[in-house]
């Protein structure tokens, strides 16, 4: 991991220590995904006991959702300070979870683990030397044959790619994060749904697709939601 990781490392683990003492909600993609119903999502929902993983947890507001569901709740960040002060949190609300120093395409558990993957606004994250792919085929290797991935996925017309700068490979260099965390660092963005299944499509099938557009006051958040199912299930 070159100076890029590490810069972003450190910037996340300042940000999260700085909120350690809040309380913390989950985020409402993830709530209505695993817990509502919708036309055209194509999802098997989880059921007590299944395997789930939450990458890039934070400060844990989503694996608290996922323990109350009753999931067996794995997850991983890419800081040991962040592990423990989300651990510390989890103990706290007596959750027993599972959390690692782990990296998108870098996930310390073994092949075909997961029942399903959480990745809330982090799988477009790609360290030095890796592109977007790497990290789905990462995660492709951790699911079990028939696993779900949810994830969001990054549009070009999000705030955070103002002034960034368009790389060779497809992904984004930002320049203007108002928030300060992700300066120097590459994100990967999409347009549209068709461009996502083509992409996700040589790992995953079975495609359902949402999305966002938020004015935040200023801060123009607008993300795709990915649901689909690793390749070579039933």
């Amino acid at each position: 991991m070159g100076s890029q990781g590490s810069s972003i490392d450190a910037s996340y683990e300042r940000h999260y220590a700085e909120r350690a003492s809040r309380k913390v909600y989950p985020t409402e993609f993830v709530v209505r995904t695993f817990l509502a119903s919708y036309p055209r999502l194509n999802f098997k929902k989880p059921v007590a006991g299944d395997r789930v993983l939450d990458v890039g947890f934070g400060d844990g507001r989503n694996t608290v959702l996922l323990a109350d569901a009753g999931f067996d709740v794995s997850g991983i960040e890419i800081t040991q300070g962040i592990v423990d002060q989300t651990q510390g949190r989890m103990n706290d609300l007596g959750y027993h979870v599972d959390l690692r120093v782990g990296r998108n395409s870098s996930i310390p558990y073994e092949d075909g683990t997961f029942d399903y993957i959480l990745a809330c606004h982090c799988c477009y994250y790609c360290d030095d030397g890796d592109a977007l792919f790497d990290n789905l085929r990462e995660y492709a290797r951790v699911l079990k044959t028939g696993g779900f991935l949810v994830a969001s996925v990054a549009d070009r017309r999000s705030y955070i790619f103002e002034d960034a700068e368009q790389l060779p490979d497809g992904s984004m260099l930002i320049k203007k994060d108002p928030y300060k965390n992700r300066n120097e660092y590459r994100l990967q963005a999409f347009s549209d749904t068709p461009s996502i299944g083509e992409y996700f499509s040589p790992l995953f099938e079975n495609f359902s697709f949402g999305s966002a557009d938020n004015d935040y006051y200023g801060i123009a958040e607008r993300v795709f939601w990915v649901v689909c199912q690793k390749k070579g299930s039933d």
